[in-house]
């Protein structure tokens, strides 16, 4: 089943699982995804699914919704695809909406403006930046990838290309765990540019980097030892 992971400050807030096809974003608390954030509209977006394939569409948002850095009114989405909504990011994993009703004039229900200079530095710190080679004038980014070391898992090594790496038991995970007792969630691996972050998502347990406990989100190095539900991992950046 496709999902999305809220993220804001690349902590991991919210799973959301989308098992209907309709599944509307907003300010306002009758959308199916509430982002209580003054930059988001009331309603401000619409994700649908259309001939098995599912679309992301803005409800003539005031901070408009992007795709992968792109502003966009209505897209096609493919796995690991990065939406901004406001300052939050919604990551996907795996016609058209009726016009948002007029806006209250109530100073507190109206959307606040972003700021171009602001949007844009948004944008450039949700997917990072790249790196030029001064030679060749091509763009090049070091990728991550993961080792077993020990313990139970569907492969020996992962390239973690995605913007969103899900390790845990789930059929849809990414690094999939096969032990008997395997969490379904057990951890999230997020990609901005070059670098790599490693967080817990909601109810999941200990995950140790080169023996450390990680609280909250820390960044990844090359050559840094983790454990998640007793497997051992070897994290390397190339």
């Amino acid at each position: 089943m496709p999902k999305i992971f809220l993220k804001f400050n690349e902590r991991v807030l919210k799973e959301v699982p989308l098992d209907k096809p309709r599944f509307t974003i907003g300010r306002k608390p009758d959308n199916d995804l509430v982002i209580d954030n003054p930059a988001v509209s009331g309603h401000h977006a619409l994700l649908f699914s259309e001939e098995g394939a599912f679309f992301i569409e803005d409800l003539e948002s005031t901070n408009g919704t992007f795709v992968n850095d792109a502003k966009v009114q209505k897209e096609k989405l493919k796995n690991s695809d990065c939406i901004v909504v406001g300052k939050h990011v919604l990551i996907y994993q795996d016609e058209i909406a009726a016009p948002p009703p007029p806006p209250n004039e109530d100073e507190s229900d109206k959307t606040v403006m972003l700021e171009t200079a602001k949007q844009k530095e948004l944008l450039k710190a949700v997917h990072g930046t790249m790196k030029t080679d001064a030679v060749g004038g091509k763009t090049t980014e070091k990728v991550g990838r993961l080792t077993v070391v020990s313990g139970e898992t569907d492969r020996k090594e992962y390239e973690l290309t995605g913007r969103l790496t899900v390790i845990g038991a789930e059929d849809t995970a990414t690094v999939k765990l096969t032990g008997w007792f395997a969490p379904k969630d057990a951890a999230l691996i997020s990609r901005r540019g070059s670098a790599y972050f490693i967080s817990l998502p909601d109810g999941a347990k200990k995950i140790t980097v080169n023996e450390e406990a990680v609280q909250g989100q820390k960044q990844l190095h090359d050559g840094d030892t983790i454990i998640i539900a007793g497997v051992h991992f070897q994290f390397v950046l190339k």
